[in-house]
């Protein structure tokens, strides 16, 4: 069975809403479809900035306020996503509107709490539920538990606070989980979509697809034209080759450091770009990582061409 993406970054992250156009909106929507994403999940305002014609087979609804409620009730989504915390406004919701109810739960407490939801009458209305959380080790037996014994599927929201939501993600993936939410450009908190298609490509040694590749570039560019920020991708590419390593959070209290390194390079020395930095570091197989940087330098020029032409995704 297919693991079902959905990417949540425009249901949560603010954007000057008078500097962003319909038409950004639209291409970074395209571009993060393109990444292999099956839904998008939006807050209402950024829904009605989209002013898409239909929303009800690709887009879900982040129902956080009234305003969100009242929005439901006039455009059909393909889901609405409600936190337990305002499970009450499940019953307001269209009876023809699916939900998601969001959840706060990790490896430990993930089945106690998916039995409590029994107790309640709005689990009749559920369509999915979302475990939102650190996964750890367990994910592969829990989702193994939700198949012998839930009826409703389970979306995993795998969170990266531990610096393990990509791992958790594949894990996931690969366990069959009936849907994943990640947040494309987000590597603290939630879990990078971009940071997600390359590991679970590496891990299944099977090489990414030039359109996948293509769509997270471009998605990557809009992505900083709308937020005004480096999507973790390209940030954690553009450290490797500056005076300051990748950037160190610290999981208790959140603050990002960089601490200074020294420059090792001798001019009579050639320098690797940043890509090949980047295959080298993560620590494959010599033959695996050659195939990928030769892989690399067959698609690499034609692929930046395009996207330096700013040639949207046909």
């Amino acid at each position: 069975m297919r693991t079902a993406i959905t990417d949540r970054t425009l249901s949560y992250i603010k954007y000057n809403e008078e500097h962003v156009t319909k038409a950004e909106l639209e291409a970074y929507t395209k571009a993060v479809f393109a990444c292999g994403t099956d839904y998008i999940e939006m807050n209402a305002a950024t829904a009605k900035l989209l002013d898409a014609e239909d929303y009800s087979e690709k887009y879900i609804l982040n129902v956080r306020s009234s305003f969100d409620l009242g929005f439901c009730a006039v455009m059909k989504f393909a889901y609405v996503t409600i936190p337990f915390a305002f499970a009450g406004w499940i019953e307001k919701v269209p009876d023809d509107q699916p939900v998601i109810l969001e959840v706060n739960a990790d490896e430990y407490s993930a089945q106690a709490i998916l039995l409590y939801l029994r107790r309640f009458t709005f689990i009749r209305r559920i369509a999915a539920v979302r475990l939102t959380g650190v996964m750890g080790d367990g994910v592969e037996s829990l989702i193994r538990w939700c198949r012998n014994n839930y009826f409703t599927p389970v979306d995993i929201c795998p969170l990266n606070t531990m610096m393990t939501g990509s791992a958790d993600a594949v894990t996931a993936a690969d366990a069959g989980a009936s849907m994943l939410t990640l947040s494309f450009g987000r590597g603290y908190f939630y879990t990078a979509l971009e940071q997600y298609l390359i590991n679970v490509n590496i891990t299944r040694r099977t090489v990414i697809k030039t359109d996948v590749v293509k769509g997270i570039c471009v998605a990557s560019l809009l992505f900083t034209d709308i937020f005004g920020m480096l999507p973790t991708g390209l940030a954690n590419l553009a450290d490797t080759d500056r005076e300051v390593m990748t950037a160190v959070y610290d999981t208790e209290t959140g603050v990002m450091f960089r601490p200074y390194r020294v420059m090792k390079h001798s001019r009579y020395e050639p320098r690797e770009n940043i890509v090949e930095k980047r295959i080298k570091s993560i620590g494959l197989e010599r033959d695996i990582e050659s195939a990928i940087l030769e892989m690399l330098r067959k698609v690499d020029f034609k692929l930046y061409k395009e996207i330096t032409k700013r040639n949207i995704i046909d």
